[in-house]
Parts: structure tokens; C-alpha cells; sequence
């Protein structure tokens, strides 16, 4: 594809003024233009074009670039267009005053026409601006043409100066304002590239990832392009990816060169996202001899920055700013930004009844005075007081305390307890039952009644959800159900941290990441209202658990990191500890940061943690390390004991730790491929049984690697049909994620459709529950997401409402466009279709 038409797509109202400027330029007028726009939107293409037709007229034409390493030489641009063949030089333009500076150029261009082209302007220095500004005053006396491109806001005003010529009205500016192409203009740069018109599915598909940037656009059908790929309906999934990392090398290439202190700014922003206002991101960034304003400035210049007062990184460029930085530091910056967030964020609204709050007093819930609330021998202390008094402390860690409390049987028994507190209290009893079930307790168990079948009230549908995902009794589709009426408000039902909690990791288990991330966000809000810090963490970890299995790094890391800061201060929960010690180790061996992923595995994890809910997690994460660093004998024994702890809590599903796939390629590293074969048979099966895309694939990657021949073969296509179709389960859609599954599998780029897709053969797919229906309803973030479109916000304001990441906000939009068949946010006006 050729760059420079390809970059001119839709974009004749600009060249139609180009070629009017020339023409204004032979006929002896003066003019200046200045092109803005984003980066990858054509600027350079379009100077490029001015200047080849000024310069087949007949007229001189020099050219000069910003760049961000010399944005602090003294005349770097004016040096820059003198020592061009069609101008005088000037041995050193800082000599002469800025009036004889500019006569220069006049005097040239009254002996021919001049065309002077300033490209990349947001990184000239400030004393070719000062002499820009001053030539714009003078441009009227002589055939001059001034063309200057750069992000909004970096082409000079032409003012009136103070260096005699004030009288002197300066030249009219006509700015060019580049917008992203339609999805019109990138069907036109496809059909130019493919020499035909292309699926119409490849090409919406298309302009969505590339967000109608010509240059993302162009690289991506040049890698398609170079792998040999049609621009087809299948081909379309690979699109997302190939614009992320389109965007990605750029990104890395933006930072490469900007000068130290930005680059340390820009790596603050990643790690703190909005949370911090410019002078806290300046201590972040340890700043020392340039002002946090002007920085910000140069960093949103580059577009590598959206925001001034809540300044944030665009999609993509978190990650990449990080990229950096070794796992240590990165954490260490990650908890410096948590530790600075609480310090510059407005006061939390502690919310009604705060003083009667005996949770109030101080930042975490005070276990003695939960006991002492729990244990009253009041029978007129309201029910619903002891049952928020026995979620917050289940939610901090304290399950001991709540099931040695004789009060919550009492209470169950008592006539005077309103029905949906007694069915919260079963519900929150054999949460702990089932989460902590060999911890000491008070032997109440034969006094509480069992879970009702169906569940009553959304606390007992949290708690249904989380037993059926962790056994794999229900289907997904029913544990979906189940969460999604958990998370639902429903009046007269209180609402739990707990039981809440829970239903969203039941979402994770079940492949809905999204809809878990959404309902995670303000459970988190409503433990930072109540100050609970310890619920706070609780809530981060799991939060950031979810992120992980996602592959939303930058996410994961951001929440891990408060999470762990939290627990630092004394404020986080005993049995969450194996698991924020297990996301740190998944985290880094997710980045291939093998010796970090050591040194956090030798963290101290409490002896009381020992019986909690993640223990098994831990030792998986454990496991995997000593897979990684090569020691097979020393991650079998970790793996075989994380099985042995889930199998007695008949917690068989490996959605939640898919501990034999590791255990069989430790077994396989160790020389026993019969007993590794037999392991990765066992987690198929049970993978099957539960009948989830992703744990799914994972069994058979594993079954792809321990055994043979043509088992072999045929399980590690299975499990590349199964997670490159194009509806991907969302924790093998990272990119990094997708790329390791063609590396194991030796799959190409092309997805594969989905079962049942219309006019396609679908493959041997594996069911998975019987008469399940394919849904492409919208998910309760998506509607959310959809919602506050309506309402006039922007993608980067419904980020901070809902407290994710703008990236997040965006794959949402994007799903809803596809699902509802809209072709952007115009067409959101238009009423959403009800969930129910």
C-alpha cells in the first residue's frame, strides 16, 4: 500500500486547500496553514504533498522536524530549514536578532516563492516558536507559504509582537483539523490496498480496531498482507491484535525518545491511572529540573497522555511504559502510587449512620468489637446489625470469629428475625463452611440448616454460584444466572461483601470477566466508603485475581499493588495473604520475570492461612514457578498437595486451579510421561464435564504436550480451534496469551468460527452443556457502559465513573456496537434491550 495516498483517504477538503495555498503561493500571496491532528492521522503525508507540488511549480521548498531529543536546542528548527538547499545558511542563528532572522527567509522568498514545512511542531523549542510567531506577523510581505503540523495547540498563534512590527496584522491562519477516517474511508484504504472491495466483515472489523487511524490501519493490512492472509470474515479476529500491537511499537517508539524525566513522568501515570492529580504524579516522578505542567503538556502532546487534571494513559501505552522496568521496581512504584492515592483523593462520604458505626472508629473493622456485637446477649440487637457485623468480618479474614459467635445460630432460630437477614445468615455460614471448612469451630454446623435448593435471596444466589463453579456441578450458563441475580439489588435484601465477592469470582470461573470486573467495582467503591480497609483489600485481591485471568496486566498489577500496600500496613486479611503472594508470582511469570517471581514466592504466608480458601491457589502458583525455573521436583510435590486440598472440598472444577495440567508436564519433566498422560486425561475429562471454553483449551494444551503421535496432534488442534475461534474465551483474547497458544500449538493466524456459525463448517467442537444457547445479549458492564453513552459522557468519564480502565470502557463499547449491530455512539440513542 502506498503510504502517502494511503494516508490522503478522505481527506480532499485538505488537499483541495493545499493546492489552493500553492496557487495563492505562484501568485505572489502569502499564507499559513497549520495541520493538527492526532499521530498516525496523515499530517506528514499531507506536507509531504504541498511541498511536491510547490516544488514542481517552480518554487524553493525547506523542511524542518521537531523532534522530543532536541526539543531543547536553541533554534533546532530554524537551523534546520537554513541549512536546506532553496535558503541562505546562517552560521548561528542565536546571533542574529530575531527580526534579521526572519528577513533571511523574506528576502529569499521575494527572489522565488517559498514553502517553508514544520512537521512534528509540539516538540519545537522555544526559540524557533518565538521566531515561527514573529515570521507568521511578517508573512504578508512576501510570497511566503507557511505550512506547520503538530497535535492541537502546537502550531504558534500569529499575534501581534513587541519587536516593531505590532502595527503589522499577521497572517490568517487555516487550520486543518484531521479527523479519524470513517468506516467509508477504511473500506476505500482496504479496497486500495487489496485491489478490490473486501469483506464487509473484515473491513467494520477493521475500522473498530483501528479506531480509523490510516497509519494503525496500514500497518495491520501490511502484516496481513505479509502473512499471506485474505481480508476475510475469519481473518477479522486477528484484527484487534495486530492494531494492538501496531500501536504498541509505536508507542515503544514515542518513548524511546523522550527525555528522561518524562519518560519517568509517563511511567507514574501508568501506574497511578487517574487516581492522582499532576503535583502528586510529579512527587511520584521524582521531577527535579522540569515543571510537572510542562511536562504533562509535552507527554499529552505525543498523545501518550489524555487528560491535564486527572492526566491517564491511552490503551496500550501503560503497559509499554512499564516495559522497562524490572518486576521489583515496578512494584515498588505501584505501591508508591497507593500510598500517594489516599493522600490527594477527596474525602470519602463514610455514608449514613457513620457515628452508630462500630466499624467507624478506624480505618479497619475492629474484630473485638464484631465479636462483642455478634455475641450480645441482647436478643433485641437488630439481626441486621449482627449479620454486618459478621460479613465484615468474614470479608476481613475473621471466620473463626464469626463461626465461634453463638449468636448467628440464635439468631437463625429467633422468631423475631426478618426472613431475608435469616436467609443472608445461612447463606454467609456456609460460605464460611465451604471456604474454611477445617478451621475450629464451635460445632454449630448440625444446628444451621442446609443452603436451600433453589437458593432464596441474592446472598444465598452468591453463595449457590460459588459451590457450583468450584464443584462443577452446574453448567456455566446456570452459574452465570445464579451470580448475575446475586449481584442485582434487590430492596429488602441485604447486600453482602462476602456473598458478593463471591458471586463475581463464580462469574471468573465461568469465563464471564467482564460482568465479575463490573460488579467488583462497586463493591470496592462501598468498602472505601465505610473506610474498611481490610474489606478493601479483600475485595482488590479478588479484583485483581480477575484481572489476571483476563490478561489485563496493567489492571491486575494496579489493584494487586494496593492490595499488597494495604496488607503492609497491618490492614489486610490473613487468608488473603496466599493469595495476593500467588497473583505476584502468576504476574510475573506472566511478564517472564522468573527470578521476581522467586523472590516473591519466599514472602511469609501465615500459618492461619493454611486452611483459607486460597492456600491451593498459592501452592499452584508455586508449583508453576518451579515448573518455569526447570526444578520439576520441586513443583510435583507443590501441585500434588494443591490437588489433594481442593479433591477433599470436592472442589474438582479446573477453571479455579488447573493443577493436573501442571502436575502432568512436572511428571513429564521427571521422566514418568504414563503418569503425566493420565493426569492431563483426568483434567480433560473434568474440564469437559464442566464444559467451559477456556478450561477446556487449557486441558488440552496440556494433553497436547504430554502425549504423542497423533493424540497429540489432534489435541493441540482441537485446543487451537477451541481458542483462536472468534469468540475467543476472554482469558485466551490477551494477545501475549493468543501468541502462546500458537507457539504451543503451532497454529496459524486465522481464527477458526465459532460452532453453528451461519455458512461455515463449525469443526468437532466440544459441547458444552446441552441446549445452552449462544448468548449475544448485552453484559451487565456493557449495558452499563451503553448507558452512560446515553447519558452524554465520554469514554474517558465513564471510566472514572465505574472506576476501570479507559481501555476497559472502550472493548465494552465496542462489544455493544457488534452485539446491537450499531455503527458507533450516534446510534446509541436508540433505547438498549432489556437484560431480563
Amino acid at each position: 500500500m502506498d503510504r502517502t495516498s494511503a494516508a490522503l483517504v478522505e481527506r480532499d477538503g485538505e488537499l483541495a486547500l493545499l493546492r489552493a495555498a500553492v496557487a495563492d503561493l505562484l501568485a505572489g500571496r502569502s499564507r499559513v496553514v497549520a495541520v493538527e491532528g492526532a499521530p498516525g492521522t496523515g499530517r506528514s503525508a499531507l506536507l509531504r504533498y504541498a511541498a511536491a507540488r510547490a516544488r514542481d511549480a517552480g518554487c524553493a521548498v525547506a523542511h524542518a522536524a521537531g523532534s522530543p531529543t532536541e526539543s531543547a536546542l536553541p533554534f533546532g528548527i530554524v537551523t534546520q530549514l537554513l541549512a536546506g538547499p532553496d535558503t541562505p545558511g546562517a552560521p548561528a542563528p542565536a546571533a542574529l536578532p530575531l527580526p534579521a532572522l526572519c528577513e533571511l527567509f523574506l528576502a529569499a522568498a521575494r527572489e522565488r516563492p517559498l514553502l517553508l514545512s514544520v512537521d512534528d511542531a509540539q516538540w519545537a523549542d522555544a526559540d524557533s516558536r518565538r521566531w515561527l510567531e514573529a515570521l507568521i506577523r511578517r508573512a504578508r510581505g512576501a510570497p511566503l507559504a507557511i505550512l506547520v503540523a503538530g497535535t492541537r495547540g502546537a502550531v504558534p498563534a500569529g499575534r501581534p509582537g513587541q519587536d516593531g512590527r505590532s502595527d503589522e496584522a499577521p497572517a490568517a491562519i487555516a487550520r486543518l483539523a484531521l479527523r479519524p477516517l470513517t468506516p467509508l474511508g477504511v473500506a476505500a484504504m482496504l479496497a486500495a490496498a487489496f485491489e478490490g472491495p473486501v469483506d464487509p466483515a473484515f473491513a467494520g472489523a477493521a475500522a473498530e480496531a483501528c479506531a480509523g487511524n490510516p497509519a494503525v490501519l496500514r500497518a495491520v493490512v501490511d502484516g496481513i498482507d505479509a502473512d499471506g492472509l485474505e481480508p476475510s470474515a475469519h481473518t477479522a479476529a486477528e484484527l484487534p491484535r495486530r492494531a494492538a500491537e501496531s500501536v504498541g511499537d509505536r508507542t515503544a517508539r514515542l518513548i524511546d525518545g523522550l527525555p528522561e524525566e518524562h519518560v519517568r513522568l509517563l511511567r507514574a501515570i501508568a501506574a497511578a491511572g487517574p487516581h492522582l492529580g499532576p503535583a502528586a504524579l510529579g512527587e511520584l516522578a521524582a521531577l527535579r529540573t522540569v515543571p510537572v505542567s510542562r511536562a504533562l503538556c509535552l507527554l499529552t502532546d505525543t498523545g501518550l497522555v489524555e487528560g491535564t487534571d486527572a492526566p491517564r494513559t491511552p490503551p496500550g501505552v501503560a503497559e509499554r511504559a512499564l516495559a522497562g522496568l524490572t518486576g521489583a521496581d515496578r512494584a515498588a512504584l505501584h505501591a508508591r502510587a497507593a500510598v500517594l492515592a489516599p493522600r490527594t483523593a477527596p474525602p470519602a462520604d463514610p455514608g449514613p449512620s457513620a457515628d452508630a458505626d462500630p466499624f467507624g472508629e478506624g480505618p479497619d473493622c475492629d474484630e473485638r468489637a464484631g465479636w462483642r456485637l455478634l455475641n450480645s446477649p441482647d436478643d433485641h440487637v437488630p439481626a441486621a446489625d449482627r449479620l454486618r457485623a459478621a460479613d465484615l468480618l468474614a470479608t476481613c479474614g475473621h471466620e473463626t470469629t464469626v463461626r465461634r459467635a453463638a449468636a448467628l445460630p440464635r439468631t437463625l432460630a429467633h422468631p423475631d428475625t426478618p426472613e431475608p437477614e435469616r436467609n443472608a445468615l445461612l447463606a454467609l455460614h456456609w460460605l464460611i463452611e465451604d471456604t474454611a471448612p477445617t478451621e475450629e469451630s464451635a460445632d454449630v454446623a448440625g444446628r444451621v440448616p442446609p443452603l436451600p435448593v433453589p437458593p432464596r435471596g441474592p446472598a444465598q444466589e452468591g453463595v449457590a454460584a460459588l459451590r457450583g463453579a468450584l464443584s462443577g456441578a452446574l453448567p456455566p450458563a446456570r452459574v452465570r444466572a445464579l451470580a448475575g441475580a446475586a449481584l442485582r439489588p434487590a430492596p429488602g435484601h441485604p447486600p453482602l461483601f462476602t456473598t458478593r465477592l463471591a458471586a463475581c469470582y463464580a462469574l471468573a470461573l465461568a469465563d464471564s470477566h467482564e460482568d465479575a470486573a463490573a460488579g467488583l467495582d462497586p463493591i470496592v467503591a462501598q468498602a472505601r466508603a465505610l473506610r474498611a480497609r481490610t474489606a478493601v483489600a479483600a475485595a482488590l485481591a479478588v479484583r485483581a485475581s480477575v484481572a489476571l485471568r483476563r490478561g489485563w496486566l496493567q489492571e491486575a498489577e494496579q489493584d494487586l499493588a494496593e492490595a499488597e500496600w494495604a496488607a503492609s500496613q497491618g490492614s489486610g486479611s490473613v487468608k488473603s495473604v496466599p493469595l495476593t503472594t500467588a497473583l505476584r508470582i502468576l504476574l510475573h511469570l506472566e511478564r517472564d520475570e522468573v527470578d521476581d517471581a522467586g523472590r516473591a514466592a519466599t514472602a511469609e504466608v501465615p500459618l492461619r492461612a493454611v486452611s483459607g480458601m486460597w492456600w491451593p491457589t498459592f501452592l499452584y502458583a508455586r508449583g508453576r514457578l518451579g515448573l518455569r525455573a526447570g526444578d520439576h521436583g520441586a513443583a510435583l510435590p507443590d501441585l500434588l498437595e494443591c490437588g489433594r486440598g481442593l479433591l477433599a472440598r470436592g472442589w474438582t472444577n479446573p477453571s479455579f486451579v488447573p493443577w493436573r495440567s501442571a502436575a502432568a508436564l512436572a511428571r513429564l519433566g521427571g521422566g514418568d510421561r504414563t503418569g503425566a498422560t493420565c493426569l492431563a486425561a483426568a483434567e480433560l475429562a473434568e474440564a469437559r464435564a464442566w464444559g467451559s471454553a477456556s478450561a477446556i483449551g487449557t486441558a488440552l494444551l496440556a494433553v497436547g504436550r504430554v502425549t504423542e503421535g497423533e493424540r497429540a496432534r489432534a489435541a493441540r488442534d482441537e485446543a487451537a480451534r477451541l481458542l483462536l475461534r472468534e469468540d475467543t474465551p476472554a482469558e485466551w483474547a490477551a494477545p501475549r496469551r493468543a501468541r502462546r497458544v500458537r507457539a504451543l500449538t503451532g497454529a496459524h493466524g486465522t481464527p477458526t468460527p465459532p460452532p453453528g456459525a451461519g455458512g461455515r463448517t463449525p469443526g468437532p467442537f466440544p459441547a458444552a452443556h446441552a441446549g445452552e444457547p449462544v448468548r449475544e445479549e448485552l453484559t451487565a458492564a456493557e449495558t452499563r457502559a451503553a448507558e452512560l453513552v446515553r447519558e452524554g459522557l465520554t469514554n474517558g468519564a465513564i471510566a472514572l465513573r465505574l472506576g476501570v480502565s479507559r481501555r476497559m470502557v472502550e472493548m465494552h463499547l465496542s462489544r455493544v456496537y457488534r452485539k446491537l449491530g450499531l455503527s458507533g455512539r450516534a446510534d446509541l440513542s436508540r433505547p438498549l434491550p432489556d437484560k431480563d
